[in-house]
C-alpha cells in the first residue's frame, strides 16, 4: 500500500462520493473503484444531504453522461450544496462517446457549478461505459463489458492522484 494512502486513512480523512448509475451500473463500478483507495462512502443524490457535504474531507460527483451532460439528479443535487470555502472535489462519469473538451467537455457544467459553490476541483475521470441509450438499443448498444478491468484500474490510479494533490494542498498550507 502506497505511503499516502497509510496516511490518509491512519489521520481519518472522510469522503463521500455521490453517484448516479442510472441504467447499467457503469458508473457505479468506477465509484467503487475510487472508494476503495478513499474508503469514500457512496450515495445517491436522493440519499444525501447535501447540506452534510461540507463535514467531509473530500467529495467526488458522478454520473453516466446523457445528452452531453451528466445525469439531472447530480447537476440538481450540486445545485443545492452549501457555499463552501475551497473543500476539495473532483467528478468523474461513464459515456458512451469520447470526451473531446473543446467539442464536448461534458463535466464542464458541474464543475462550473461545484467550483460556483467553493469547491476547490483537483481532478475529473471519464471512461466508456455500456450504452444502451435511445437509439443505441436497437443495435445491442455500444462499448459492452465497459467499464473494465483496465478502466476501474484507471480510476484507481485516479484516487491515489487526487490523494496526491491533497498532499500538496495540505503541505502548503502548513
Amino acid at each position: 500500500m502506497r505511503p499516502l494512502i497509510r496516511r490518509w486513512r491512519r489521520i481519518g480523512m472522510r469522503s463521500i462520493i455521490v453517484c448516479a448509475s442510472i441504467h447499467h451500473g457503469n458508473t457505479l463500478k468506477l465509484a467503487k473503484a475510487i472508494a476503495e483507495i478513499l474508503e469514500a462512502r457512496i450515495a445517491e443524490p436522493s440519499e444525501a444531504d447535501p447540506r452534510e457535504i461540507a463535514e467531509y474531507d473530500l467529495a467526488g460527483f458522478g454520473s453516466g453522461i446523457y445528452y452531453g451532460r451528466h445525469h439531472e439528479t447530480i447537476l440538481k443535487f450540486a445545485e443545492r450544496l452549501p457555499r463552501v470555502h475551497g473543500l476539495p472535489a473532483f467528478v468523474f462519469s461513464t459515456s458512451g462517446l469520447p470526451r473531446i473538451p473543446l467539442i464536448h467537455d461534458y463535466h464542464k457544467p458541474l464543475i462550473e457549478i461545484l467550483e460556483g459553490k467553493g469547491f476547490r476541483v483537483l481532478g475529473e475521470f471519464t471512461c466508456r461505459g455500456y450504452s444502451t441509450h435511445g437509439p443505441l438499443r436497437a443495435f445491442g448498444g455500444i462499448n459492452r463489458g465497459r467499464p473494465d478491468d483496465r478502466d476501474l484500474e484507471r480510476a484507481r490510479r485516479f484516487a491515489e492522484e487526487i490523494l496526491e494533490k491533497l498532499e500538496e494542498l495540505r503541505r502548503s498550507r502548513s
